[in-house]
């Protein structure tokens, strides 16, 4: 299966133990569940495969101050890592350190700097492989809402439940998947929830 897109439907009940959870839709089939803790940055995630159910678990290196998680797998052991570099990129290397790709904040330095000024965050970020962008993350209305037009609509619109979403521009093979949703989850939880906070 290639993966064209991944939505992270957050559930407003988590099951079990979770204190937060995200179904993950690839080309909008539901795929994996993730299961989080409040404390995120210092706590294991679940990415447990609905069709297989094989368990994926993205580990903190550190409790404290860290900046790398690793991703395993119950079957087949280390598939890589995710490492903040900085204070807003992602890099997904595979267990031999080669980078396979990062997510950041495509604006330039000046628009950084005056939207953090100003208590802003973005609402996209870029897939990027060897310097090229290949998919956007976006804050995304579900399947079948349309994005409104008029200024009443817009007002009623912010009311409206919108996911985080990746999309590609060339399908990306499944092994890739874990990787990418280990990033946008990190990214989601950490960068993006860090900005708002502040």
């Amino acid at each position: 299966m290639q993966i064209d897109s991944l939505r992270f439907v957050k559930s407003s009940n988590p099951d079990g133990n979770a204190d937060k959870q995200y179904n993950v839709l690839a080309n909008e089939e539901q795929f994996v569940r993730c299961d989080l803790t409040k404390r995120t940055i210092a706590k294991p995630i679940d990415i447990f495969n609905v069709n297989d159910g094989i368990c994926r678990t993205l580990t903190p290196e550190r409790k404290i101050l860290n900046t790398r998680w690793h991703l395993t797998s119950q079957d087949a052991g280390e598939a890589g890592e995710i490492t903040l570099k900085g204070t807003d990129a992602w890099l997904a290397r595979d267990t031999t350190q080669n980078e396979l790709f990062r997510v950041v904040d495509p604006r330039k330095w000046s628009e950084k700097t005056f939207e953090t000024a100003m208590g802003s965050w973005p609402d996209s970020y870029a897939l990027v492989v060897n310097g090229e962008g290949v998919g956007v993350i976006r804050r995304a209305l579900r399947p079948g809402e349309e994005e409104p037009k008029t200024r009443l609509q817009k007002l009623t619109g912010l009311f409206k439940d919108r996911d985080w979403v990746l999309e590609l521009s060339e399908p990306a093979p499944m092994q890739s998947a874990y990787r990418m949703i280990a990033s946008v989850l990190l990214l989601v939880e950490v960068t993006v929830s860090g900005a708002r906070a502040g």
